[in-house]
């Protein structure tokens, strides 16, 4: 943990700046763009009441860029792999018209760029059946691949409220960062933390008024990041379980499979029209209802939003610690990841019911 001190504040206040200062600029620069650039507030995850700029995902490139600027490990790679995904989803940002279809094609393009670029490949150590399916590349690449592509849709789907998406990162990020340095890789550490920063730059102006969404672009290129980076952080450290990293991005990864599975049975229901099933959706609801039968209606709209971003931070918060505390004995992952399942569904149940 003593390598901590070798990275250099500076290196961190870059990331910091590079991502804050484009953030400034797109708010100051609103009543050019905000015609094109604009959320509005309409459709089920649309809690807000002004319309704001959803093109946060450009101050996420400069931060990447930044990182290349500063021969950061693994940036060039990342910024060369996250192009097709994040150009598709800035386009939608602006456009309103790039098809769901175009969007999930440009993700799995990127996640195919990042695996060749960075030689990703994801393993199953400690299970014998699945270790030994893993040894065949061509399925191994595949599942990376897809696994990249999984993460980056997940990271858009539960960017629905303020702080949310980012906060969530920020947290998975940390905890990379933490269990990199426990093991004394200290390159992915050093592009984690400098990430981090990054992150933070954008979480001020994010959380909790909401004044500047990521957008399409942005959630893509965060997700690709952060499977890119618990991708290598067991493939790089050979205490490191996979499960650690399983476990460290298993609330948007199962909030994804989750809604995959209940759009599938619903036959009433588009496949790719959002909708406000979502935990966080039903956080919000439950935290609305209480505000409404307070005899103190003081909270205001994004109040409420940001509360309900910041409650949903919990599931992430517990992930991670039970990663880094159990980073190596597989079965005991195993069971952290079942139990923060279990603790999802009876959150959802509790609080829809409520």
């Amino acid at each position: 943990m003593n390598q901590i001190s070798e990275i250099s504040p500076l290196l961190l206040l870059s990331g910091f700046l590079s991502a804050l200062i484009l953030c400034v600029i797109i708010l100051a620069s609103q009543k050019w763009h905000l015609i094109y650039s604009s959320d509005n507030d309409i459709g089920p995850q649309k809690i807000h009441s002004n319309q704001i700029p959803r093109i946060g995902g450009i101050a996420l490139l400069a931060g990447l860029l930044a990182a290349c600027i500063l021969k950061l490990p693994f940036a060039a790679g990342l910024l060369f792999g996250v192009l097709p995904v994040f150009l598709a989803g800035i386009s939608e940002d602006i456009s309103k018209k790039i098809p769901p279809f175009f969007r999930l094609g440009a993700s799995i393009v990127s996640a195919v760029a990042l695996v060749w670029v960075l030689s990703l490949q994801i393993s199953a150590k400690g299970i014998p059946l699945l270790d030994t399916l893993f040894n065949i590349e061509i399925i191994a690449l595949s599942i990376t691949a897809l696994a990249i592509a999984l993460m980056a849709q997940s990271i858009n789907i539960i960017d629905g409220l303020n702080g949310l998406s980012i906060g969530t990162s920020f947290i998975m990020t940390c905890s990379i960062a933490i269990i990199a340095l426990m093991n004394g890789d200290f390159a992915l550490a050093e592009f984690s933390l400098f990430f981090v920063a990054c992150l933070a730059g954008i979480l001020i102006i994010n959380f909790p008024r909401g004044l500047l969404f990521l957008g399409d672009g942005g959630a893509y290129l965060l997700g690709c990041v952060i499977a890119v980076l618990a991708i290598l952080l067991a493939q790089r450290n050979s205490t490191v379980s996979s499960f650690a990293s399983l476990l460290i991005v298993s609330y948007p990864i199962y909030e994804t499979l989750r809604s995959f599975i209940r759009r599938t049975i619903d036959k009433n229901t588009d496949f790719f029209i959002a909708d406000d099933q979502h935990l966080h959706s039903i956080v919000y609801r439950f935290i609305s209802n209480l505000n409404s039968t307070s005899t103190a209606k003081h909270n205001k709209l994004w109040a409420t939003n940001a509360f309900a971003g910041m409650s949903c931070w919990l599931l992430p918060l517990l992930s991670s610690i039970l990663a880094v505390l159990f980073q190596s004995s597989m079965p005991v992952l195993l069971i952290c990841v079942v139990l923060i399942i279990l603790f999802y569904e009876t959150a959802i149940r509790i609080l829809a019911k409520s």
